[in-house]
C-alpha cells in the first residue's frame, strides 16, 4: 500500500515519471485487489492513460523527450520502450506503429553507440538497457550481444549493466555468455550494499539499492 501510495505522490509529469508511475503497476493490479486498496479497480485505465500520455512525447524518430516529443536520451527510451514492452506481454493496449518506432530507434542508436573501456571509467548503461529490451521483443542482432560480451564485459561502469546485457544473452539462449556477465555482476553486489550518505545524479537515474535488486531479479528471470 505504501509503495502504491508513494507513486501516486510522484509530483511531476514527465514521461519518465509517467513511466515510473505506470511501469509498477503491472505487476500490483492483483496485489491490489486482492487488498482492496483505494483505486485498485482502475489500474487498467491508469496504464492506458500513461501509454497516451507518454506517446505524446514520442518523437518522429521514435525516441522520447522528457517534456515535449524529442530524442538523444538512450536510457530514457530503453526505460519508456521497456514499459510499453511490459504492457504489451500483459496485454494492455500499445499501438503497433508507436512501438515499432521505439523498437526502431533503439536498434539505431545501438547501431552507432560510442565505444567505451574501462580506462575511460566505463560506460555503456543505456547501451546495455537498450540491448536487453530489444533481445526481450526478438529486435537485437546476436553478433552485437556477444561482442559486448566477449570484448567488453568488463568494461560496463555498473554491475546493472553487466546483468542486463547477461539477461540480453539469456534471452537468445546464450546460457554461457549469460551466466559469464551476470558472474561478474555478482562480483560487485557486495559493493552495492553499502549505505548511500548521498544522492548522487546518475545518467540511469539509478541507485546501488534499485542496481541491487534489479540484479537479482534478472539472474531470477534469467535461470542464472
Amino acid at each position: 500500500p505504501g509503495l502504491l501510495a508513494a507513486l501516486d505522490r510522484y509530483p511531476y509529469g514527465c514521461t519518465e515519471q509517467i513511466t515510473s508511475k505506470a511501469l509498477p503497476l503491472l505487476y500490483f493490479d492483483q496485489v491490489a485487489q486482492a487488498m482492496d486498496l483505494k483505486g485498485a479497480d482502475n489500474i487498467s485505465e491508469r496504464i492506458k492513460q500513461a501509454v497516451a500520455e507518454i506517446l505524446t512525447n514520442q518523437g518522429a524518430e521514435g525516441g522520447f523527450g522528457l517534456w515535449s516529443p524529442g530524442s538523444g536520451d538512450l536510457w530514457l527510451d530503453a526505460f519508456v520502450t521497456d514499459f510499453l514492452s511490459r504492457a504489451r506481454a500483459q496485454g494492455h493496449a500499445v499501438p503497433d506503429r508507436a512501438f515499432r518506432s521505439a523498437l526502431d530507434s533503439l536498434r539505431n542508436q545501438v547501431n552507432y553507440a560510442p565505444d567505451f573501456d574501462a580506462t575511460s571509467n566505463g560506460g555503456g548503461e543505456a547501451l546495455a538497457y537498450a540491448l536487453m529490451v530489444l533481445a526481450r521483443e526478438g529486435a537485437a542482432a546476436i553478433g552485437d550481444l556477444r561482442y559486448y560480451a566477449d570484448v567488453k564485459g568488463d568494461d560496463f561502469r555498473t554491475a546493472l549493466a553487466q546483468a542486463q546485457l547477461g539477461a540480453a544473452l539469456a534471452s537468445y539462449g546464450d546460457q554461457p555468455r549469460a551466466d559469464a556477465m551476470f558472474r561478474r555482476a555478482g562480483g560487485r553486489v557486495l559493493d552495492l550494499t553499502a549505505t548511500e550518505s548521498t544522492q548522487t545524479f546518475r545518467t540511469d537515474y539509478g541507485t546501488n539499492f534499485r542496481d541491487a535488486a534489479a540484479i537479482l531479479t534478472l539472474a531470477v528471470d534469467s535461470d542464472t
